[in-house]
């Protein structure tokens, strides 16, 4: 739990309040057949005389909201806590490169529908507390177009973690998201059972290392699934281990707690499962001042990751647009993925096969 919900809680806490007044109110909605943000366009938008553009553009922005908030919470979109709200904005300002503008748009068009909760007597929303302000207030949506990432060369790279980054499970995470591309919530929710490494030590030790059925027949490989909390991405995918990562990785594992929990990476203190935020901390103890924020690049983060192995695939190998999608768990052409283990498995099956001795060819090392 970070500093600042702490000191939240506590305040809270003393005058007998809640930092989610909603959340008492999520289980109800989700009986509730009618749709809030419809009846809000039903009753407002389409009343206002407002041109087609405009009336496409809040429908659009209703629609991100939700498919965001029912995609990775089990949240109703109508009663989100400031969190949530929050979480949402990073998403389109860090994942999806929107200017600051473009997304406090979007929290405008959310926080009048919001308003409308507030007044209308068949609502239950308070007049005292609306999580769009508040999460306006906590984001920089000065409307400044995204800074650059540091171009930092792989050679200062490679340099730079072999003489910074010494403790082993935190060079494990930094090496598994440049290698990967991996979000820091994807690593944080990766488990035991879909990570496979090819070492009679460590299966000996860990007896559900591997043994996710998507990983049968494919060794040395990660699965990252694509419907667990934070995840975000739209498809699941198989991703290779190659033989640096992987000697990292038996590195760690060989000293990493041993109690039981299923996740991979657990925190130094107690022993559990880390969060997104935790790993992003890991990124800003090392790379942090050298590397922080000016004013013309952004502050090095886990983000970093994704961005170094997106371009590196995109620009330095030229690999296929298709691939590059799959490596990355974005939506492919063809729909939605029906989520049963056979269509996964199917899915998974005619790209994985494609990618993987490229893949392996391709990948920056690091020398470690």
């Amino acid at each position: 739990m970070s500093d600042s919900k702490e000191r939240h809680e506590e305040i809270a806490e003393a005058f007998n309040r809640t930092t989610d007044p909603l959340a008492k109110y999520n289980e109800q909605f989700q009986t509730v057949d009618s749709d809030p943000f419809q009846l809000w366009l039903d009753d407002v938008v389409y009343s206002k005389g407002y041109v087609d553009e405009t009336i496409v553009a809040i429908e659009r922005r209703i629609t991100q909201w939700c498919n965001f908030i029912w995609g990775e919470y089990d949240r109703h979109p109508a009663v989100p806590s400031t969190s949530h709200v929050t979480t949402f904005a990073e998403y389109y300002l860090d994942e999806q490169d929107n200017n600051g503008a473009t997304v406090a748009a979007k929290l405008s068009s959310l926080d009048q529908a919001y308003e409308y909760f507030q007044v209308e007597p068949a609502f239950p929303h308070p007049k005292d507390f609306n999580p769009f302000k508040a999460a306006k207030n906590k984001i920089d949506l000065s409307g400044e177009p995204p800074k650059d990432q540091y171009p930092i060369p792989l050679a200062e790279l490679r340099e730079f973690i072999e003489t910074e980054v010494k403790h082993i499970r935190d060079r494990a995470v930094i090496l598994i998201q440049l290698k990967l591309g991996l979000r820091a919530s994807e690593v944080s929710n990766i488990k035991l059972s879909e990570i496979h490494i090819t070492n009679s030590e460590l299966q000996d030790h860990y007896s559900d290392l591997g043994n996710h059925p998507t990983l049968n027949g494919r060794p040395n490989a990660v699965y990252i699934p694509h419907d667990r909390d934070r995840n975000k991405s739209e498809r699941p995918r198989v991703l290779p281990l190659d033989d640096e990562l992987r000697r990292v990785l038996l590195q760690y594992l060989l000293c990493r707690p041993d109690n039981g929990r299923p996740w991979l990476f657990l925190s130094k203190s107690g022993g559990k499962k880390m969060d997104h935020t935790n790993i992003n901390d890991i990124w800003k103890k090392y790379f942090r001042p050298e590397y922080g924020p000016t004013e013309q690049y952004r502050g090095v983060s886990s983000h970093y990751g994704r961005h170094r192995f997106t371009t590196w695939f995109r620009i330095d190998k030229k690999w296929q647009r298709d691939l590059l999608k799959y490596l990355r768990g974005d939506i492919q052409s063809g729909g939605e993925l029906n989520a049963t283990q056979e269509a996964i498995d199917s899915y998974i099956h005619t790209r994985y096969e494609k990618i993987e001795d490229q893949f392996r060819r391709d990948i920056y090392k690091f020398h470690i």
